[in-house]
């Protein structure tokens, strides 16, 4: 059998800046995102910052049921579209 690569995370531990997130669809629905999710958590366990496409509803509704919150709106600098900045923090 071959190993096959089902996802991957980016961040930054320094700043909590959580870059990429990304599961192969073929994968998706099986719980890797919540364990990347996890994996990231890890790394930063203080503050998880993240923007997000506005139009992406099925990631922000991912980062909301994983305890993220909406803190503000920007725009994607590569491709202008618009995006909502979000956050994680642990509960005390």
């Amino acid at each position: 059998p071959h190993a096959a690569l089902a996802g991957f995370v980016i961040i930054d531990p320094a700043t909590g800046w959580l870059d990429q997130i990304c599961v192969d669809p073929v994968s998706s629905g099986r719980g890797y995102g919540e364990q990347l999710l996890r994996a990231a958590r890890e790394l930063s366990p203080q503050v998880i910052r993240l923007d997000v496409n506005l139009e992406n509803v099925r990631a922000i509704r991912f980062y909301e049921r994983n305890g993220f919150i909406k803190t503000g709106a920007g725009n994607n600098p590569l491709s202008g579209r618009a995006t909502i900045k979000m956050e994680w923090r642990p509960t005390s």
